[in-house]
């Protein structure tokens, strides 16, 4: 129910949605995404694994965008959410030692 409320008090209202992308440990839940599908109908309800991102792999494709925006010099936080006071580039690069 959360994730229903979610979409249509906070993004509905602000953007034009055909389709919804999951990914993560939820999209393997046959009745969370059934019910997300009957809830959100007519919208399309899809994994991510479809466009070639394993839904298991959400986290460690999030922090290799992560780390893209801070190589690129890219600000990445969101100071409309977080509180921040201005966008930064968030992160850092830490070298291991060179002997691995």
């Amino acid at each position: 129910e959360s994730i229903v409320s979610s979409y249509k008090n906070y993004i509905f209202p602000k953007w034009d949605v055909s389709e919804i992308i999951f990914s993560g440990g939820g999209c393997n839940n046959p009745i969370l995404m059934e019910s997300l599908s009957e809830k959100l109908n007519p919208l399309r309800i899809s994994r991510s694994d479809e466009y070639g991102i394993p839904s298991d792999a959400k986290e460690a494709v999030a922090f290799a965008v992560l780390a893209n925006e801070l190589i690129s010099g890219n600000t990445n936080n969101l100071p409309g959410v977080t509180g921040a006071q201005r966008k930064v580039p968030l992160g850092k690069i830490a070298l291991g030692r060179s002997e691995l």
